[in-house]
């Protein structure tokens, strides 16, 4: 009888990708808030260090407590679904040349790292006709250092390959 439906629908939500994966952003959005409130908050007229770590964690929350929400309603797909019909060498490799970046990424600098990777993913990993690839793969990572570095000011790794190469040592200095 009602016994059966209840418990039918708590099996169900417990298995919605929505209820856990808003249980897991609403974990984050908590201890995003929890640490904003250590950094000290300050006012409105004079922010402190915490400010904007809390008021992003709250909005997470109640983001994530909404999605949370929805799945315990029994909304959204299961958790199985979701990994159904995955590419699991495609998976294995964006997370290997991912490694691969992060171990050259001071080494070769970010404009060499970042081209090697797009390239990288747009060859063998979801294919791009190389007429496409190389110009996209040059003006994203150019762009994007350009916008970093010289728009936003953030120092980016240059590569200390450079400090090798007679003619080119000025630019990792």
């Amino acid at each position: 009888g009602r016994t059966t439906i209840v418990v039918a629908h708590r099996l169900s939500m417990l298995r919605r990708a929505e209820f856990w994966g808003g249980l897991f952003w609403l974990g984050v959005g908590v201890f995003v808030t929890w640490q904003g409130w250590l950094l000290e908050l300050g006012t409105l007229h004079e922010p402190g260090s915490g400010f904007v770590f809390f008021w992003l964690g709250l909005f997470m929350s109640a983001l994530s407590l909404s999605i949370t929400v929805a799945g315990a309603r029994g909304e959204g797909p299961l958790l199985a679904d979701l990994w159904r019909g995955a590419r699991w060498r495609n998976v294995v490799m964006v997370i290997a040349a991912l490694i691969v970046f992060g171990i050259l990424f001071q080494k070769l600098g970010f404009v060499l790292c970042s081209l090697a990777l797009l390239l990288f993913l747009m060859t063998f990993v979801d294919p791009v006709a190389p007429k496409l690839s190389i110009p996209i793969s040059l003006a994203a990572s150019v762009g994007v250092w350009y916008v970093l570095e010289k728009v936003l000011l953030v120092q980016l790794p240059k590569g200390s390959w450079l400090e090798d190469v007679p003619y080119l040592s000025w630019l990792a200095g």
